[in-house]
């Protein structure tokens, strides 16, 4: 296996410049993410850098649908989804969108969404599969829960807090087994969209023992978690997977 470094951004639309409005509420998070990414990159600079989001089945049923999307670096942006509704052909998902805005121009960089519907062992593959034979930083944008509050757009759920809680700490202990661990049909009740992305950040690690289910380990990275916080009642993470002495 071949990560060298991985990054987890929030996939909130309002980091993307302009849908904020005015007030722009997001600035901060906007800067931190940034900042977050391009530690990531600086890692290695001569690693391919490949960003991973959630995206809803496009094909329309679960027989068709593709585990992994690979998309155009010059996708068209589809942010008018939240404006006037009418996106471009072959637009790209917010998550993607969103991390080729805080990458920046000079970054370049490989898009994958994988379905979010998809099992963890599919998402485990994928993570295996983009991190197969070269050294990789992995970009990965996903939320957690959005049922922490009552203003939440999934309500208030009391599982939320927990939920959200061993995700952020299976990320500051780099622990693929953790992430593998995700109950989809949780995840589902709580609205958490990020699930399979952190799930292919899990099988970047390595695939899944077939003794045990452990996945293999991953010598040399230190997670940090440098947010982790729940303003709009959305579970929101910023993390790092860097190597020691980074």
């Amino acid at each position: 296996m071949t990560l060298v470094a991985a990054a987890v951004v929030p996939a909130a639309p309002a980091l993307l410049p302009g849908l904020g409005g005015a007030a722009d509420p997001l600035a901060e998070l906007r800067d931190r993410a940034r900042a977050t990414l391009a530690a990531a990159v600086a890692a290695d600079p001569e690693a391919q850098v490949v960003v991973v989001c959630g995206a809803t089945n496009l094909e329309g049923g679960l027989a068709r649908r593709p585990v992994r999307l690979e998309w155009a670096t010059d996708a068209p942006s589809g942010a008018a989804r939240f404006t006037t509704g009418r996106v471009p052909a072959g637009a790209l998902p917010t998550g993607l969108e969103i991390g080729r805005e805080l990458l920046g121009d000079d970054v370049a960089a490989r898009f994958v969404s994988v379905a979010d519907d998809a099992a963890a062992r599919e998402c485990a593959s994928l993570g295996a599969a983009l991190v197969r034979g070269r050294p990789t930083v992995l970009a990965v944008v996903a939320d957690g829960s959005a049922t922490r509050t009552v203003k939440a757009p999934g309500h208030l759920d009391e599982r939320a807090e927990g939920f959200d809680a061993r995700i952020a700490r299976a990320l500051a202990e780099v622990d693929g087994q953790a992430l593998l661990a995700i109950d989809p049909m949780l995840a589902d009740a709580l609205w958490c969209r990020g699930r399979a992305a952190l799930q292919v950040l899990a099988g970047a690690l390595g695939m899944p023992d077939a003794r045990d289910g452990a996945p293999l380990a991953s010598p040399g990275l230190i997670g940090d978690v440098t947010l982790d916080e729940a303003p709009y009642g959305v579970g929101y993470l910023v993390a790092t997977w860097l190597p020691t002495g980074t």
